[in-house]
């Protein structure tokens, strides 16, 4: 009988914790395949979010990634950028940033790029072989106090494409074009 007990005191917990939770505050739901990706990173919190952008399921070879990805700025703000090191951006000042600029033709959009250094300290002459799964850079996302429910961007639409963004070769040429980088579903859900 005490078995017994513990086994429906085990399930009902079981059952009351597990596969009933919320989703966070700020929900971001990866995409489905691109040549590039922007992927959750582990390290993302409830309130903050971390995005990779990543080399998809095969290789790519390229010297610069990047892209300008409208957003509803009311309710995150962005709060830092930190360059892979798949793609050598050089020693300061580095071929890399990232911004959600509040004013100029960039306006409500998270502006980010990086590329390989083209002189000077850690430059790279050529192109780069990047594997699968390669993290290009990282940028992190917080949670406005009080924003309002409901979607931040949404890349998981029918038709969606970025209006700039995507990868190109040494020479100019574009390799990954922004309609081949895959943007998931970022929303504020309390």
């Amino acid at each position: 009988m005490k078995t017994t007990s513990w086994f429906l005191l085990s399930a009902m917990v079981v059952g009351a914790c597990g596969g009933n939770n919320p989703p966070p505050p700020l929900d971001y739901t990866d995409p489905g395949d691109g040549k590039l990706r922007l992927i959750r990173d582990s390290s993302s919190k409830d309130k903050a979010v971390v995005l990779d952008l990543v080399v998809g399921s095969q290789p790519l070879t390229g010297y610069s990634v990047g892209f300008d990805l409208p957003v509803d700025d009311s309710k995150v703000i962005f709060t830092g950028f930190t360059a892979g090191d798949a793609l050598s951006a050089g020693t300061a000042p580095i071929a890399a940033t990232g911004q959600m600029p509040s004013s100029g033709p960039l306006a409500h959009e998270i502006v980010t790029a990086q590329s390989q250094k083209a002189s000077g300290t850690g430059a790279v002459a050529t192109d780069t072989t990047l594997q699968p799964g390669a993290v290009l850079y990282s940028f992190e996302l917080d949670l406005v106090m009080g924003a309002a429910k409901g979607p931040v961007f949404d890349g998981t639409v029918a038709g969606f494409a970025l209006p700039s963004g995507g990868m190109r070769d040494r020479s100019g040429t574009t390799v990954v074009a922004p309609a081949d980088v895959a943007i998931g579903h970022l929303e504020v859900t309390q």
